[in-house]
């Protein structure tokens, strides 16, 4: 594996395996993966902004 890939990354070490598993992938699966991440990360997103309106509520 290219040393690169094993070095880390934002304070995290990079999972070969992890890596392997995603090479692995069909396109479609692929695809399926980042939307599904999308979709999750969409949804972390608006439950912090509601979150957020209940501590401090909008000014009209």
């Amino acid at each position: 594996m290219d040393s690169k890939l094993t070095q880390q990354r934002r304070g995290q070490q990079v999972d070969p395996g992890l890596l392997a598993a995603t090479q692995r992938l069909t396109p479609e699966q692929r695809l399926d993966a980042f939307l599904t991440h999308s979709r999750l990360m969409m949804e972390l997103y608006q439950a912090g902004q509601q979150a957020r309106e209940t501590v401090r509520p909008k000014l009209a």
